[in-house]
């Protein structure tokens, strides 16, 4: 029962954002010239932008997440060894 509760707030939430994302591109939808540091002015509407802002920074915060867990399962892994280690040493104590 909960388990369809959840599903079902996480299904309007979706529905919810997705609406308010579609009403924001349509509302901003003008062309906007963006100037980098080298080449020409990149004109694309102001709701792609942010979407592909949105985008990059979801990779990022992603990429980052990974790296951490890898982190954390490499220094669990250590500690592992370390205990086996351990426990080893201390079944061949007199």
């Amino acid at each position: 029962m909960l388990q369809k509760i959840r599903i079902g707030i996480s299904l309007i939430s979706f529905l919810l954002i997705f609406l308010y994302c579609l009403t924001f591109a349509t509302r901003n939808s003008e062309p906007l010239d963006v100037f980098f540091l080298v080449g020409d002015p990149v004109n694309l509407p102001v709701a792609l932008w942010f979407g592909l802002i949105l985008t990059l920074g979801c990779i990022i915060g992603l990429l980052a997440g990974v790296m951490s867990v890898l982190s954390k399962k490499r220094h669990i892994r250590r500690l592992q060894k370390a205990l086996d280690e351990a426990q080893e040493r201390s079944g061949r104590l007199p």
